[in-house]
């Protein structure tokens, strides 16, 4: 019940709910994937409404399902095009391979129109309390994020690439909104470059080490003597943790660190959301999931994708400052019918 008007609302944290089963989505994931390889792609486009429906449709913030609005038709027309451009752009550069490089400025300047027209297509399909999603972002803004930082990135031997980050993910978050609030990222650039170079540096000491430990086990398997049991299985067990082991503890302290700092603390309205994801914990879910997909020649993928998406949710919430029921009804947009059709008519999705 609201409090009555006049009267303060105690701040409240509202936690995400996830109630989606791995066994529901096989079902779906299974169907969706037989029926694209025998319509020989085609229903791709249908397989991702089913798919977005039931994830959104499973996820709740306080009380109320998130809904996804995508049709099969708008999402084919874009793969369509999508699909063409690959085509022509293959079968020129196997012409002249040269053309590679001439298209290079081409393909620099329409990525970022393709960016933005594929973000505006998902926040406009995508809705909760039957209020939707926006992105606000402009062509010159995705060019600036994604080309101009990009080629500073480059230029410095990516020593600003945690700026090119930053401002990737400023541009796409800074420029989405909920109705009419738009979202607030206050993360600043630091945690940026923070995470950055302490992945780099756990990465290159990782090497190192098994480095000098696979040095010094060659070492003695190349000895006269016949290596023992045991130097074999030392072997073995470092050539599984450099080869799988390191890439899943770097990848899940890259992911914990990139995630947190991109939601932790985004402003929306008077809201804030909270993303607290750890690293021990994701890594657990790395191991085990690449374990189930690997004995079960893929087909724990379901059951993969649903515990990865659980534990995001479970780790974010969204603790408000006063009535939510109000801040809603603030954010509801006063739009027509046709200028919904309108902008229908002209998001397309990519499938990036």
């Amino acid at each position: 019940m609201d409090a009555p008007l006049g009267s303060a609302v105690a701040p409240a944290t509202i936690h995400f709910e996830f109630r989606a089963t791995g066994a529901e989505y096989f079902r779906i994931w299974i169907v969706n994937l037989l029926l694209t390889i025998l319509t020989l792609g085609i229903y791709s486009a249908w397989a991702k409404v089913r798919r977005m429906r039931y994830l959104y449709g499973s996820t709740v913030l306080a009380g109320s399902t998130f809904e996804y609005h995508g049709q099969p038709l708008q999402i084919l027309k874009g793969r369509m095009i999508a699909g063409a451009a690959l085509i022509t752009y293959s079968v020129i550069t196997t012409i002249w391979p040269l053309a590679a490089l001439v298209l290079l400025p081409l393909l620099l300047l329409v990525m970022p129109w393709v960016i933005v027209q594929s973000r505006r297509f998902h926040m406009h399909m995508s809705s909760w309390r039957n209020i939707r999603f926006r992105f606000a972002g402009s062509y010159g803004g995705a060019v600036a994020a994604y080309v101009g930082w990009g080629v500073l990135a480059v230029v410095t031997l990516y020593l600003l690439a945690p700026l090119w980050i930053y401002k990737r993910v400023k541009f796409l978050l800074s420029n989405t909104g909920f109705g009419t609030q738009a979202f607030e990222f206050r993360t600043g650039v630091h945690r940026y470059f923070g995470f950055y170079y302490l992945t780099m540096g756990l990465a290159v000491l990782a090497v190192f080490g098994l480095a000098l430990l696979a040095g010094a086990g060659a070492a003695s398997l190349g000895d006269a003597a016949p290596p023992s049991a045991t130097a074999i299985g030392v072997m073995a067990v470092l050539l599984v943790i450099g080869v799988i082991g390191l890439p899943l503890a770097l990848g899940a302290f890259w992911e914990r660190s990139f995630t947190n700092a991109a939601y932790d603390g985004l402003g929306i309205g008077p809201h804030r959301l909270a993303c607290r994801i750890r690293t021990g914990r994701l890594l657990w879910l790395f191991v085990t999931n690449v374990l189930g997909v690997l004995l079960t020649l893929g087909l724990f993928y379901p059951w993969a994708l649903i515990r990865r998406i659980r534990y995001q949710l479970e780790c974010m919430s969204l603790e408000t400052e006063g009535s939510l029921d109000a801040s809603v009804a603030a954010a509801a947009p006063q739009t027509s019918a046709t200028g919904e059709a309108v902008g229908e008519f002209f998001e397309v999705d990519f499938g990036l």
